[in-house]
């Protein structure tokens, strides 16, 4: 492996080349602007490979094709930038400057070559569409980036106000003060952090959809929880955001493709007994009015007093938060879907059902048990029935069984009793239940039969229950055994667990967002 990094930037005039070299010295994207930035050498102590890096910059006007060939030479990795509000610059990368960098590198050891596209805060569109397929046909682009002047900007602000001595590095204290703070994102923090996004990812709605603290700040555990009901909802999505965020460099990955983690499919899961999965959906199924709203914000830790407070426009039909089953920390997924006749097959995709009816309203029952004959009863998909606003006096359903003697017809457990209205937060029983039938579903349906069997004879149900415990001691014991945990690979892996996946994705992709890939894939292909 060679004891330096060389990376060339290359583009047409006026596209931001030396703009973007300068405002890895001054973090900020300069006013005034020289023709040529001088070759820039950064120390090999913070840079991520240990390796002294050079960033050089090539200017048409000062520069002769002779000195521009020269630098090819030299280089261990060519930037090509484009600036996305000028087609001709973009036209120029495939008609100019990849075939002449190709004709001077030998065909059997070609330069990595990145492209940089800049001034995309001058449009309200993205250039990848037209970058793909370039990509897709020269095997030597590593990958493409775009580039925005507020984009240094947004990387650096939480790396500076954990900077308290201003020396360029944490210290203990420093880290101990950033990991100590609130925990949360203020509106204007979440803000900032997204500036390195072409566009806002996340809308007014999240703060309904995670936890957030009496503020209304999501919190680290509720950043978490987006990354991962991201991941599990748009997988494509959740790679182009770790993109934006400089993941691959952050987490010394090849790929933003690392984060991601596939686990097996959900029969063999059945067959063993046991899952490496870690992310559940539960779809809350009930007709309008009846409390599916407050089922979902409860996962959240909200009581009736603080749903009120929501604004209808904000409004999120997810809702997603950590529930402990055995003590293992998995994700639960509710989706509120919704309360038409029939419901699409997407809406019937899930880990778990949950039927939410009204006890006070007497037609609530009979929507929940129409939907579940249209699209679940001959399904294996386990099924809890909540009796929504138990704290209301209850009346007589208007169906031809009680809802008590349809869940035991169809397998069920009894309706569970439940309600926002409490002075503390509401109750997560239903929520470890609903997390387990979805662990185990097998189990769940054996016990249901058993339980049912044996309705008459109160002795021999408690030595099913035993039985069934025994049951979910043994699986216990099993996934106890398999795989670690993967709550920890949503976004970063380890790094989320050491809490600072933010300060990272400041610190390193401050000075290496664009170049630091380059520089991360010259070492790879050296060695």
């Amino acid at each position: 492996m060679k004891k330096d990094v060389r990376i060339l930037l290359v583009g047409e005039p006026r596209v931001g080349k030396t703009s973007l070299i300068m405002s890895l010295v001054s973090e900020e994207f300069p006013e005034e602007v020289p023709p040529r930035a001088e070759e820039i050498t950064i120390p090999a102590d913070v840079t991520p490979e240990r390796v002294p890096t050079h960033i050089v910059d090539y200017s048409e006007a000062e520069q002769s094709d002779e000195q521009l060939y020269h630098e090819i030479s030299q280089a261990n990795v060519i930037c090509i930038v484009y600036a996305v509000n000028n087609k001709n610059s973009i036209d120029k990368v495939t008609s100019r400057w990849i075939p002449l960098i190709n004709e001077r590198t030998d065909k059997d050891s070609r330069l990595p070559l990145i492209l940089v596209g800049n001034k995309s805060d001058l449009v309200e569109y993205s250039s990848m569409e037209t970058i793909l397929p370039i990509m897709n046909q020269y095997t030597e682009i590593e990958t493409c980036v775009e580039m925005k002047p507020a984009c240094i900007k947004a990387l650096t602000r939480i790396f500076r106000i954990s900077d308290q001595d201003n020396d360029g590095t944490l210290n203990d204290a420093e880290l101990n003060f950033f990991q100590d703070r609130d925990c949360a994102l203020s509106p204007e923090e979440l803000k900032d952090l997204f500036k390195v996004f072409p566009y806002m990812p996340w809308g007014p709605d999240v703060n309904n959809t995670v936890c957030t603290n009496e503020r209304g700040w999501i919190t680290y555990q509720g950043f978490l929880s987006q990354w991962t009901l991201t991941t599990y909802l748009d997988v494509q999505r959740c790679l182009e955001y770790l993109g934006y965020l400089g993941y691959s460099i952050l987490a010394e990955q090849e790929s933003q493709a690392s984060a991601i983690t596939v686990t097996r499919d959900k029969k063999i899961d059945l067959q063993k007994k046991q899952t490496q999965r870690n992310v559940f959906r539960c779809n809350v199924v009930g007709m309008k009015g009846c409390g599916k709203s407050g089922v979902l914000q409860a996962l959240l830790g909200r009581n009736l007093i603080r749903q009120r407070q929501i604004r209808a426009e904000h409004k999120s039909y997810y809702a997603i938060n950590t529930v402990y089953v055995y003590g293992q920390e998995k994700y639960l997924l509710l989706h509120d879907v919704s309360d038409s006749d029939f419901l699409t097959d997407a809406e019937t995709i899930c880990d778990a059902l949950c039927l939410v009816y009204d006890v006070s309203n007497p037609k609530s029952f009979e929507y929940c048990a129409r939907i579940f004959k249209q699209h679940f009863m001959d399904s294996r998909i386990p099924c809890l029935v909540v009796a929504a606003k138990s704290d209301l006096h209850e009346v007589r359903q208007e169906y031809s069984i009680s809802p008590a003697e349809f869940c035991k017809k169809h397998k069920m457990p009894p309706p569970q009793a439940f309600t926002c209205n409490t002075a503390d937060v509401p109750s997560k029983d239903i929520f470890v239940k609903l997390t387990t039938m979805a662990m185990y579903p097998l189990r769940a349906y054996l016990a249901e039969v058993g339980a049912m069997l044996l309705a008459d004879e109160e002795s021999r149900i408690m030595q099913q229950v035993h039985a069934v415990h025994s049951v979910e001691d043994s699986i216990f014991m099993e996934s106890s055994l398999g795989p670690r945990l993967l709550e920890d690979r949503h976004v970063t892996q380890a790094d989320l667990k050491s809490s600072t996946f933010w300060l990272r994705a400041s610190f390193g992709a401050t000075v290496f967002a664009v170049l630091g890939f380059a520089m991360y894939k010259a070492l790879l292909k050296q060695r």
